[in-house]
């Protein structure tokens, strides 16, 4: 079991010091290791007595054992305070990060989902909620209820109203907010589920978790500017196992496997079952796929009560009929070829590397001279999935004197003509792109203005007036989201270094 394992199952043991402790250890661990015990906790300036106490709690059996581990870890090169950030340094510290995704704290949140009616996402800051948009797009697809909440005033709406059978998705990066600390402690107040996913291990809202998804992003240069495009991997991967998991089963008799299912039921329960809960379960057995449909239409089909259908689920050793059904789910999973399942995560994980090796081979040169020529940029967006990529390059340059803003292409069309000494960038993701592309391209008046243009292919921009060219690298369904975060990402860093 890997350190990072052994302190999301134990974190809940370690007192504030001790966390704060493991965050530093870990911070620090380029420059610890390879030191003795007493070389490393001089250095932390801490006692042996903290260490071997944090050993114990994370399940080892004394400080050595401990200090080997760490030493076995595998470190990424230092990008936080570099003056300049190598491009072969960022390279190998993404694709440790890609190759080293925890898959079974996501198998986790998959678990979490599928036992789960809706899905609460709370979000906090401009990032967090473009990143809540795309997992609420992956989760509608996989045909879940997805509610986004904004405050902590919403939270006490529902909150009363919560069972069980919700799940809150919380996404924060270092879950200080004292907003957000409200809300997710009176979530904490209810039955609900609460997953944090963030990129600080040790923050507040951890505590008032289940359970916490730790992304490990990297920091460029001081803080400026953190790596959310991880984020974007980590839901792809999410997608990748909803997704995975739906074909595998296709490859299985999935009626044959509920049938089964419902069959060793009737036979280990047979004397605590009614006659009538015999004929309400062999109605299931001879019509499977009924059992996955809502209780209102199990009713009507079968002409039976909800109580009845409570009565049955009691009677199989269930709470109820959803926990009924959420267990069936649970219980076709262990008949999957893990096999399958792995040599396609392989795959998918070779793909997310090779977005990266092609990204990082980009030639941004005549983007990044015009990006200098011009102090005013108009990002130009056509629908919610390019509006969240406006919104990220934006941020990207908060702290540059650049006055970027985002336009809708097509609302905005007078603000376009009227505009002097204005770059524009046209982020050109689908067809329906290159049509607002020719319809606002014409608009502008070229001889004061420039356009550069991120585009999924070259023929939308054809004829027109255009200074450079970005294309969104070909990915993968699976991988895109990612991808085009991770191009734009690369585009702001090599601007700079």
């Amino acid at each position: 079991m890997s350190i990072l394992n052994r302190f999301e199952k134990s974190k809940i043991l370690l007192s504030n010091s001790e966390l704060s402790i493991f965050e530093q250890i870990w911070t620090n661990l380029a420059n610890l290791q390879g030191k003795t015990l007493t070389e490393m906790t001089d250095a932390m300036h801490i006692s042996r007595q903290s260490f071997l106490r944090i050993a114990k709690k994370l399940g080892y059996k004394d400080s050595n054992e401990f200090l080997l581990d760490l030493n076995r870890q595998t470190v990424f090169a230092d990008i936080t305070t570099t003056a300049m950030v190598q491009p072969s340094v960022l390279e190998q510290n993404i694709h440790h990060i890609i190759n080293h995704f925890d898959t079974s704290q996501i198998k986790k949140i998959i678990d979490s989902v599928e036992k789960s009616e809706r899905i609460f996402l709370i979000a906090t800051g401009k990032a967090q909620r473009n990143q809540a948009n795309i997992l609420s797009k992956i989760l509608i697809k996989h045909g879940y209820f997805v509610v986004q909440i904004y405050d902590l005033f919403e939270v006490e709406e529902i909150k009363n109203n919560m069972h069980n059978t919700d799940l809150v998705i919380v996404l924060t990066r270092t879950g200080t907010s004292n907003d957000l600390l409200n809300a997710v402690r009176s979530i904490n107040q209810t039955n609900a589920r609460i997953i944090t996913v963030t990129s600080l291990r040790s923050n507040p809202i951890s505590n008032w978790s289940n359970f916490t998804v730790f992304v490990n992003t990297q920091k460029i240069d001081g803080n400026v500017y953190e790596l959310n495009s991880l984020f974007y991997g980590l839901f792809e991967l999410i997608d990748f196992y909803l997704t995975d998991d739906s074909i595998t089963k296709q490859t299985k008799d999935k009626q044959e496997l509920v049938q089964n299912l419902l069959s060793n039921y009737m036979v280990s329960t047979n004397d605590h079952l009614s006659i009538n809960d015999k004929e309400l379960l062999l109605n299931f057995i001879q019509s499977p796929d009924l059992v996955f449909t809502s209780i209102s239409n199990i009713s009507q089909k079968l002409n039976v009560s909800t109580t009845t259908l409570f009565r049955l689920s009691k009677a199989l050793g269930f709470k109820g009929f959803k926990e009924f059904r959420s267990s069936i789910g649970l219980e076709i999973r262990d008949f999957l070829p893990n096999s399958n399942q792995y040599d396609s995560y392989q795959t998918l994980i070779k793909n997310f590397n090779q977005s990266v090796n092609d990204i990082m081979s980009t030639d941004f040169s005549i983007a990044h001279k015009l990006i200098s020529k011009y102090n005013r940029i108009c990002i130009i967006y056509h629908d919610q999935y390019s509006e969240i990529l406006a919104d990220e390059l934006i941020r990207m340059f908060f702290h540059t004197d650049k006055l970027m803003q985002k336009i809708n292409g097509q609302h905005d069309s007078k603000f376009i003509s009227e505009r002097k000494d204005t770059l524009f960038i046209f982020l050109i993701t689908s067809q329906n792109g290159e049509t607002d592309f020719v319809q606002t391209a014409s608009k502008i008046n070229y001889a004061n203005n420039e356009i550069v243009a991120f585009a999924n292919k070259d023929t939308n921009i054809l004829g027109y007036k255009v200074s450079g060219k970005v294309f969104f690298k070909s990915a993968t369904a699976s991988t895109h989201y990612f991808s085009d975060m991770w191009l734009l990402e690369f585009f702001f860093i090599s601007y700079f270094y």
